[in-house]
């Protein structure tokens, strides 16, 4: 019965930090670069972003059987707020892949 209880725990973490909307890498490149994610997250549509606080009525502009979040991201150019992502369902996983590929071209790069 503890095996049982163990995997169901271990299959548990395992959708919870590596299978869930939003891969784990994107998130930590976001938050080291925050302003590229920002400017990224604006001139692509499958994105929705808050800036600020959510409004009261925001399933409504994304409901939730259309968009993945929110996603919090703090954006330093914007003053230091914090920001409230939405992604459009499978649109925003090229997205993300995209943004992971530009962002190690321009680490490669010879300053």
């Amino acid at each position: 019965m503890k095996w049982l209880v163990v995997v169901g725990i271990a299959v548990l973490l395992y959708y919870l930090l590596l299978r869930r909307p939003g891969r784990l890498s994107f998130w930590k490149l976001a938050s080291r670069y925050p302003d590229a994610a920002f400017d990224h997250f604006v001139s692509a549509p499958c994105w929705k972003v808050f800036e600020q606080e959510l409004p009261a009525s925001y399933r409504e502009i994304v409901p939730s059987s259309e968009w993945d979040g929110p996603f919090r991201l703090w954006v330093p150019k914007l003053g230091g707020g914090m920001i409230y992502v939405f992604g459009k369902r499978s649109e925003y996983e090229s997205s993300q892949d995209q943004f992971i590929q530009e962002i190690q071209v321009s680490e490669r790069r010879p300053n």
